[in-house]
């Protein structure tokens, strides 16, 4: 009994101290006043970057829109574009034939304007803009896009130089060599002459040598450049001759094949010299020869497929040899030509029809300027059938064809006298003639001139 009890009183206390337990309050902890707090992190806002622009928009200056007659190498010229980010700026000249030009002439330019120095077409009319470019690849293309038109060919109106250093003469002749021009010898009516005289510019001309061909006078001889060399052939003599510098020559043959030779023509066509035609005494040669060293010679024909003839002009023209014109006498008397005859290898000899050709003629000069050929004054003695005289006339026409068959006459200077035997090339992009004899049948006169005229 005692034990009963006692165990109920144990239950009691057990049931007394739970409920105890449950009706406490929570007890909810203090926060620790030492304790750090954790550092509360910011979220990262993006910031947008600042936009790159393109360079400011800019005009051309020159040449100016619709120019005409332009230089062949013109200077173009176009304002900055500011880049308010300070980028560098760099420019494209854009140049072709179309009105929406796409062609890039030039690009990564830093100055404001640019000289083309590979010449344009003649006669051409050309459209232009400039785009400029920042080096984060933005760009600006230039307000307006420009259009000029290049210059065709004309005869000067006046002369380069009326009195030259040298003077008055026909029969000499004058190179291109080293960036200069170089004439040699000819002669008037009382003297032959054998200085040198040089000039850059076409106008001025400087003594270069006073005799340096010994006893051999040159006149009426032909001069080429040849394996960087200037080289004069012949003239009344056989005499060969070289110089690198135009001042000091060289004797490389007095000897050679062909002998004496004076009116014939020489070019250098394919790696070699050839010397066509040509008179000794009275009597004229339809030979050709060649060389391809300018001292051993080798006989290419002997009777070509064109007559005997001297004072005719040969060009190289399209890798092919061109012979025009000429004259030759037989019995004292003249007969003049204006045939022409073409050749591939200075053996075969083909004679083509020219049409609206030039009268005939000889002592003229002829040259390949422009990718054509050009024939530029001479003379001739024709009979009269009226009078059953010879009229004489020297010719002051100016005469050019792309492929020696179709021939069309360049406008001259009324200031211009005809002449023949003058001597003409080409130099700093144009023609250049000077010298020669004017034959005035008229008043029986004959006038030789140490002037200079200009063809570009």
């Amino acid at each position: 009994m005692k034990f009963t009890n006692l165990f109920l009183i144990s239950i009691s206390l057990v049931l007394f101290q739970s409920c105890s337990d449950d009706n406490s309050p929570i007890e909810i902890p203090e926060p620790d006043s030492e304790q750090s707090e954790e550092p509360q992190v910011e979220e990262e806002v993006d910031e947008e970057e600042p936009i790159n622009i393109s360079p400011d928009s800019f005009s051309l200056l020159s040449l100016e829109d619709g120019e005409e007659d332009s230089d062949l190498n013109p200077q173009l010229k176009w304002g900055a574009a500011n880049d308010q980010d300070g980028d560098t700026v760099t420019y494209q000249l854009i140049l072709d034939y179309n009105e929406s030009p796409e062609n890039v002439l030039v690009e990564n330019l830093t100055e404001t304007q640019f000289t083309i120095t590979e010449s344009l077409e003649r006669n051409t009319l050309y459209f232009w803009k400039v785009i400029a470019s920042d080096n984060n690849g933005n760009e600006t293309e230039s307000s307006e896009t420009y259009s000029f038109s290049t210059k065709g060919i004309s005869f000067s109106e006046t002369a380069l130089t009326a009195n030259t250093e040298f003077t008055a003469r026909r029969n000499h002749s004058i190179t291109e060599f080293n960036g200069k021009l170089w004439m040699i010898g000819g002669q008037d009516d009382n003297e032959s002459y054998d200085n040198v005289y040089s000039s850059a510019d076409g106008s001025s001309w400087e003594l270069e040598a006073e005799n340096p061909f010994d006893v051999f006078n040159k006149s009426n001889h032909t001069t080429v450049v040849f394996k960087n060399k200037l080289w004069a052939i012949g003239g009344w003599y056989s005499d060969i001759w070289s110089s690198t510098n135009g001042k000091d020559w060289t004797m490389e043959t007095a000897t050679p094949n062909f002998g004496a030779r004076e009116g014939h023509s020489t070019v250098v066509f394919n790696n070699k010299i050839w010397v066509i035609g040509g008179s000794e005494g009275p009597d004229q040669f339809n030979d050709v020869w060649y060389s391809d060293d300018g001292i051993t010679w080798s006989l290419a024909i002997e009777n070509a497929q064109f007559s005997p003839r001297m004072d005719h002009t040969t060009v190289v023209h399209d890798n092919k040899m061109y012979l025009i014109g000429g004259t030759s006498v037989t019995n004292f008397s003249p007969s003049f030509y204006n045939d022409i005859y073409v050749s591939t290898d200075g053996i075969t000899w083909t004679q083509i029809s020219a049409e609206s050709s030039f009268e005939v003629r000889s002592d003229h000069t002829s040259l390949v300027f422009d990718n054509k050929i050009w024939v530029i004054g001479g003379w001739s003695a024709v009979n009269n059938e009226e009078t059953f005289e010879q009229d004489v006339a020297s010719f002051d026409d100016v005469w050019y064809s792309e492929n020696g068959i179709q021939w069309s006459n360049l406008n001259v200077s009324e200031s211009y006298s005809p002449r023949m035997g003058h001597a003409s090339a080409v130099f700093d992009g144009k023609i250049i003639i000077s010298g020669g004899l004017n034959i005035k049948q008229a008043d029986n006169s004959r006038t030789h001139y140490n002037d200079v005229w200009v063809v570009e």
